[in-house]
């Protein structure tokens, strides 16, 4: 995985199909573009200053077109709400600008320090 960029709140980067990223039907894993989604999420949430990214209580991904080995997939994964205790991410990923999931994943941030509550 390649981070392209990173701001507070929103992270973009790129990674590389393999065959071993596959299903039985040549095509993504559903599960492995989840995993992007929960890890894009986190990323999202690391950028506010997070030293942890709290657990997850909630994923959910659409999947709406195909991609494969050799495939290289964008993605961009952004805090929707930042609150007390639940941060809302959302990742897209793309394959050559076409979309080929979209994710909800939504985090318990409640007893995660703060960047700046962190005492060395």
């Amino acid at each position: 995985m390649n981070i392209l960029s990173a701001d507070a709140g929103r992270v973009k980067g790129e990674i590389l199909v393999e065959s071993l990223h596959g299903n039985a039907a040549g095509g993504t894993h559903g599960g492995w573009l989840s995993t992007i989604v929960d890890v894009g999420g986190s990323l999202a949430i690391a950028s506010h200053g997070f030293p942890s990214t709290g657990v997850s209580t909630d994923l959910s991904v659409s999947f709406l077109s195909a991609s494969g080995p050799g495939h290289k997939l964008e993605f961009d994964a952004q805090v929707l709400k930042l609150g007390r205790t639940l941060a809302y991410t959302r990742v897209d990923i793309f394959s050559n600008d076409k979309m080929v999931a979209t994710g909800n994943h939504t985090k318990f941030i409640a007893k995660v320090p703060r960047g700046d509550e962190i005492k060395n």
